[in-house]
């Protein structure tokens, strides 16, 4: 199967808000219906474009996969993600500590499930992590306990390890951390 991963341009927002609405529910909805992040606006989306990082996957025109990354910034003002930054302010991988300077929020990902186990996912993080390089050293997200198929890609695929276990509002989560630079 032949694909195109590259960074995402402002032409692709209205496809990345359309698909990130429609798939948001399937890793930030709780067992009992909370929602513990918003669907993106396609301002949102534009902005990530411009100022943060989209990496998209393209077969024949079509937006098969995108992955976000964003400065800790623009994701602050939500309550989980407030947690995930005091949890990094303490934070160390390796030996070195992590920050939000030194970090950067990576996720969502999707991928089309008729094309999923292609490559993409890794072709994807692979992408993103070659524009953060410069900028981050880590990326950082998190992942709900219960997930196992997405846990077992992120560390077998894009080399993130768990740094620690958490909850929130009666959800467990895993707090991930990867190199960009190989």
């Amino acid at each position: 199967m032949s694909f195109i991963v590259r960074k995402a341009v402002l032409t692709d927002a209205k496809a990345i808000a359309h698909l990130e609405r429609a798939h948001v529910d399937d890793e930030l909805t709780t067992h009992n219906g909370i929602l513990h992040a918003h669907s993106l606006t396609i301002s949102e989306v534009k902005q990530l474009i411009i100022q943060h990082w989209i990496v998209v996957a393209e077969q024949q025109g079509d937006i098969i996969g995108y992955v976000i990354a964003a400065k800790w910034a623009f994701v602050s003002s939500q309550p989980l993600y407030r947690n995930i930054i005091q949890r990094i302010k303490f934070a160390d991988f390796e030996g070195r500590p992590l920050s939000t300077t030194n970090t950067c929020q990576y996720g969502p990902v999707w991928i089309n499930q008729s094309y999923r186990g292609n490559g993409i996912f890794e072709a994807m993080v692979n992408e993103l992590k070659s524009l953060l390089k410069d900028r981050y050293p880590f990326m950082v997200t998190y992942i709900a306990a219960d997930n196992a198929r997405s846990l077992a890609a992120h560390q077998n695929k894009a080399a993130m390890q768990i740094l620690e276990s958490f909850s929130f509002e009666q959800r467990d989560y895993q707090l991930l951390v990867t190199e960009t630079q190989p």
